[in-house]
């Protein structure tokens, strides 16, 4: 049983607002022997202070939600570590959350219980859907009516104020396919993710960009929708090879670490049977047998960014209320190609 302020005041034989003030760490006119003797027992007993109900008594909150739909991708975890690790040190208190988009109800039992958590400002990891159900423009009405700074990974409904923090997906997956058509591969394979997403569609415009560039026509059956995770990767594979693809595109590492298993299976190696070229430049891409070349954002930097922005956001409401923090606006990071061994010249030479 959770251990409370009456039953360490029953302990010390004081009463509950002389434990309250000598665990606040504020000054008070309590001795600093009772205050000792206060301390140790709330240690000796595991007493931990509940926060939710301090920032309410407080009027003022030390809590910072955080909403994705999926924990696997090593992209989003990294990025949402470097968030955490800017919010604590700030003294602020990451509450995550993981959305489930296949249960509706579910999803809106648990956006209304984001909105009674009485948090100061909300990062919104959930991809943009841009054909948006009424189940996720109710979410987006819910969600503004929060009263608090939004922050979003991706492009977003929101009108609260805050910041949309999105890369140059479109121009990503250029750089990817057009390095691809630079060493001679002109069969070019794509594992997308899901299509209802805007950051899928936007990199299937940049695979078809380059394309066109190169003068190569945009064939529909070299694409091979998956899901973001190993196993779309894994999926992918036997589909392209039967198209005759020389090259892979992946939308994400995630799935070209899937293409890696799969090859094996079929005793293929890349990049000599098989080139392919991933979107993310997650930490795993270098240590690989074969080291994944890739297309990036600075990760690290941009979760540093949203830590910062929130921080700021919040500290900017405290001195000068609401109305201060202005528009909603957006924010780009430019894309990086980084090559290593998982791609080869065609033919080969």
């Amino acid at each position: 049983m959770r251990t409370t302020i009456k039953d360490i005041a029953r302990e010390c034989g004081v009463s509950t607002a002389t434990v309250s003030l000598a665990l606040s760490g504020r000054k008070t006119k309590i001795s600093e022997k009772t205050c000792k003797k206060i301390r140790e027992t709330a240690e000796r007993m595991n007493y931990y202070p509940n926060i939710m109900a301090s920032s309410l008594a407080r009027h003022k909150s030390q809590s910072v939600g955080i909403v994705i739909n999926d924990l696997r991708n090593t992209h989003i975890a990294a990025l949402f570590m470097s968030i955490s690790s800017v919010l604590q040190n700030a003294g602020f208190f990451p509450v995550c959350h993981i959305l489930n988009e296949n249960d509706p109800e579910m999803y809106e039992m648990l956006v209304r219980r984001i909105a009674s958590e009485n948090l100061c400002a909300l990062i919104w990891g959930k991809p943009y859907e841009p054909s948006l159900t009424e189940m996720n423009k109710k979410v987006c009405r819910i969600v503004d009516t929060l009263g608090i700074p939004i922050f979003s990974t991706d492009n977003s409904e929101f009108k609260s104020p805050g910041i949309n923090i999105c890369c140059d997906y479109r121009k990503a997956a250029f750089l990817a396919v057009q390095y691809l058509i630079s060493q001679g591969h002109t069969r070019i394979g794509c594992i997308a993710g899901y299509p209802s997403f805007q950051v899928t569609q936007d990199r299937i415009d940049g695979y078809r960009d380059a394309l066109t560039q190169a003068g190569l026509s945009y064939d529909p059956n070299l694409i091979y929708y998956g899901d973001y995770s190993l196993s779309g990767g894994r999926a992918a594979l036997p589909y392209l090879l039967g198209q005759q693809v020389s090259a892979i595109f992946s939308m994400n590492d995630e799935m070209a670490f899937g293409v890696y298993q799969e090859a094996r299976n079929y005793g293929l190696k890349i990049p000599d049977a098989l080139s392919v070229i991933g979107c993310d430049n997650v930490p795993f891409d270098n240590v690989l047998e074969v080291p994944l070349s890739t297309v990036g954002t600075p990760t690290d930097e941009m979760g540093r960014f949203i830590g910062q922005e929130v921080c700021r956001s919040i500290d900017l409401i405290d001195s000068d209320g609401p109305d201060a923090l202005g528009e909603r606006r957006t924010v780009y990071y430019e894309p990086n190609l980084y090559l290593r061994g998982s791609v080869r010249p065609y033919p080969p030479i």
